[in-house]
């Protein structure tokens, strides 16, 4: 029997939809804009119509369930989005688990009867992506930070053999964390308003600016994507990409002091655009590193499934949720 489950990554910008197999196998994709800014309403809306076109054109026998990762601090047990970005407005508080049980249970495939409310794993985006890649990379022996460099940064921590949640959903959240200067506390600002890809167009903003360039600056660099695009012919382009690169690299060797880890993997959508970073970055982290005496050489690497982990990793958690269900029937 051909079965698949649904899985969806939910993000600022963009909405990724696929049929994942229980081998973790992407079956089919498609991407749209989440319409994050219309609210719970526009992100649904855009959900389900990429699951209907994927079903539409895949002869999927049945869908056992689903597996959901957002941005935000996500309630499992309960379903609910406890905290979310400026970003996602109307996600907080939102009971995004009932919400696509019933979205789903409207869709018919041959083996599901009409109506029945599909089993709907929700949790947060950096979670999923971690447990994908620990899985994909036979990582599960050992301390593993992935930071999500998306809309916003997100992150996760994997440790004794699981993903890390906290005590209030809150692990891994990098973004949230304050940076400034500690005499002018008014000026603090969260870690992800610079960076992640909007961080990357607010830094090229400040460049444009620091250079006297009268022009809306805003409209020249309106988001990340443009910034990268600008590469490599813009030097204000080039500086901003230089000052993300060194915010990265002293982001990572945080964390190396602060966890610790084996590995610390880097995801999102901004892995995508890696060629026109990747580079700087690794030459800052290691001058930052020889600068402050690091002892050892910190394994850092891209996420082997690219942006699409989060998404992968929500479909293993709706199989691996199913698989212990049907065991506790046997039982």
């Amino acid at each position: 029997m051909n079965r698949c489950v649904i899985a969806c990554d939910i993000g600022g910008t963009k909405l990724k939809s696929g049929l994942i197999a229980p081998s973790g196998e992407i079956v089919d994709q498609l991407e749209g804009a989440s319409c994050a800014n219309e609210g719970p309403a526009g992100i649904l809306a855009t959900a389900q119509g990429l699951i209907r076109a994927m079903l539409g054109r895949n002869q999927i026998d049945q869908i056992p369930g689903a597996g959901v990762a957002t941005s935000g601090a996500v309630d499992k047990a309960q379903g609910v989005i406890r905290s979310s970005a400026d970003f996602m407005p109307g996600w907080h508080g939102f009971e995004i688990k009932k919400s696509f049980e019933s979205m789903l249970a409207l869709m018919q495939t041959p083996g599901q009867t009409p109506g029945r409310a599909r089993h709907v794993v929700v949790d947060n985006d950096g979670n999923c992506a971690l447990h994908a890649e620990v899985r994909r990379q036979s990582l599960e022996r050992g301390d593993v930070v992935l930071l999500a460099l998306g809309t916003g940064l997100g992150g996760a921590i994997y440790a004794n053999g699981r993903v890390r949640e906290g005590a209030s959903a809150l692990s891994g959240h990098f973004g949230q964390t304050l940076v400034g200067v500690a005499t002018s506390p008014d000026e603090w600002r969260k870690l992800e308003t610079y960076l992640s890809g909007s961080g990357l167009a607010t830094l090229a903003r400040q460049v444009l600016q620091e250079c006297g360039h009268q022009a809306d600056p805003a409209a020249r660099f309106p988001d990340g994507h443009s910034v990268i695009s600008a590469m490599p012919s813009s030097d204000v382009a080039r500086a901003a990409l230089s000052r993300w690169a060194r915010l990265l690299a002293i982001t990572c060797h945080n964390i190396q002091w602060n966890y610790d880890p084996e590995t610390i993997i880097i995801g999102g959508g901004m892995i995508e655009a890696k060629e026109a970073w990747w580079a700087d970055f690794s030459q800052a982290l290691i001058s930052i590193n020889r600068q402050f005496r690091l002892h050892r050489e910190m394994d850092v690497r891209p996420a082997t499934l690219g942006n699409d982990a989060a998404m992968v990793g929500a479909g293993l958690m709706a199989w691996e949720t199913l698989e212990a269900a049907d065991r506790e029937d046997v039982s």
